[in-house]
C-alpha cells in the first residue's frame, strides 16, 4: 500500500485548487484560505469537494470542510481520513 506524505496530499490538494478554480499552483501557500484567500465560493466547495474525495478515496463531510479552510488544515485532515481508512 502506499503511503502519502503530508506534502504529497498538499501538492495533490493545490493542483485540485489551482485546475479547479484556474489560478497558478505557486499563488497557494500552506497558510492560503479556500476561501478568503484563494476566492472559492459556495458551487467551487462542491466542486472542489468532490475532486479531493475522488483523488484522495475518502469522505469529507459539510462540516469538517468547513472547519478546515486553509491548505495545511484540509491537508491534515486528508490525512487523517487516509490513515483512519487504512486501519480498518
Amino acid at each position: 500500500m502506499n503511503i502519502l506524505t503530508e506534502d504529497m496530499i498538499k501538492e495533490g490538494l493545490t493542483k485540485i485548487l489551482a485546475n479547479e478554480l484556474k489560478i497558478a499552483p505557486e499563488d497557494i501557500t500552506d497558510e492560503s484560505h479556500i476561501v478568503n484567500d484563494i476566492g472559492a465560493e459556495s458551487a467551487d466547495m462542491i466542486n472542489l469537494l468532490y475532486n479531493i474525495e475522488n483523488e484522495f478515496n475518502i469522505e469529507i463531510s459539510n462540516e469538517e470542510a468547513d472547519k478546515n479552510l486553509t491548505i495545511q488544515k484540509m491537508a491534515n485532515l486528508i490525512k487523517e481520513k487516509i490513515c483512519i481508512k487504512s486501519a480498518k
